[in-house]
């Protein structure tokens, strides 16, 4: 029991000292890290405030002359 007295009495003045850094370097960052949630949003998570604009639909009129003609198909002779 004395050892364990001795240990917590020795160099109590840097002991405490210390024990109020890291305090106060723990509050620091908790309280920023706090902050920072709000701040920015994840993607994906929040509804898009602006509504998107249709897609244009591919129909066959448009992508009949992109498809080339099939041989011995009468439209090709």
């Amino acid at each position: 029991m004395k050892r364990i007295k001795q240990l917590c009495i020795d160099n109590w003045r840097a002991k405490t000292a210390s024990l109020l850094v890291a305090m106060s370097i723990w509050y620091l960052i908790k309280s920023h890290l706090e902050a920072d949630v709000e701040s920015f949003p994840v993607p994906g998570t929040v509804a898009p405030t602006t509504p998107r604009a249709p897609q244009p639909t591919l129909d066959d009129a448009l992508l009949g002359p992109l498809t080339p003609p099939i041989p011995g198909s009468e439209s090709g002779q």
